[in-house]
């Protein structure tokens, strides 16, 4: 299992994706914790220490980018990980933001994993890893 002891935070406004997508994560051995958002995302963050964060890109109160941007001023070595159906959004994350992969939703859980995967192992986090899936 690649992600036995690695900690990952999943955000997203939708109950059922959130929750699928920590099955999925569960099952290759990633500890999950979820937020319904990028304001409790944060929360999160602030309480313990995570390995890689997914977000949703448009969730309400504090966007996926937004989020990207307060946590990549606190926790500049989190890697963040977007997930996004919407094109223009995905490349304005990937110009602007601290995301290291954005991934165009459906994601296949296979490149998911292999982001992840690559996204949790020490490398600089000025190392552009994936610049768009």
């Amino acid at each position: 299992m690649d992600g036995y002891g690695k900690r990952i935070l999943v955000i997203d406004d939708d109950a059922g994706c959130r929750e699928v997508l920590r099955a999925q994560l569960e099952h290759e051995g990633y500890a999950v914790q979820t937020a319904c958002d990028g304001l409790a995302g944060l929360d999160e963050m602030g309480n313990r220490r995570f390995d890689a964060v997914i977000s949703d890109g448009h969730t309400p109160g504090l966007s996926g980018l937004e989020f990207a941007a307060f946590s990549g001023l606190a926790w500049p070595d989190t890697p963040v990980i977007l997930l996004s159906g919407d094109l223009n959004y995905l490349a304005q994350s990937t110009d602007q933001y601290e995301a290291v992969a954005c991934i165009r939703k459906p994601y296949e859980v296979s490149v998911l994993l292999s982001v992840l995967r690559t996204a949790t192992q020490p490398v600089s986090r000025n190392q552009a890893l994936f610049p768009m899936v």
